[in-house]
Parts: C-alpha cells; structure tokens; sequence
C-alpha cells in the first residue's frame, strides 16, 4: 500500500515568515543601492547559506 503524504508546513508562523522577506528585500536593495553586483549578491548569499549549513551540521552533531 502506498503512503500518502501531506504537503509540510512551515514551521515558521505567518507573521515571523513575512518579517523574514521584508528583511530579505531590505537587504537586498541595500547591497544593490550600494554598488553591488548581482554577482556579489549571490556570493553574499551563499557565504549565508553556507553558515546556516554549518550550524546545522554543528547542531545535528551535538
């Protein structure tokens, strides 16, 4: 018998997750009002990605 799977909710509630893009679009007008390139902005991006990864590695370890 096959499993039927729910679609996952956030774990973040609405508000908290509309607070985060509005962050998100703040940051990136600023990198962009700033000089910064796209180029820089997906560096920057992914320098964050990369520091969330290793928290979580960090925490998954403890």
């Amino acid at each position: 018998m096959q499993e039927i799977s729910t679609p996952r909710r956030s774990s973040i509630p609405t508000g908290d997750a509309r607070a985060l893009r509005i962050l998100a679009k703040s940051v990136y007008r600023e990198l962009k009002a700033s000089g910064h390139s796209r180029s820089d902005i997906v560096g920057f991006t992914n320098a964050l990605l990369e520091l969330v990864t290793s928290d979580i590695k960090t925490d998954a370890d403890a």
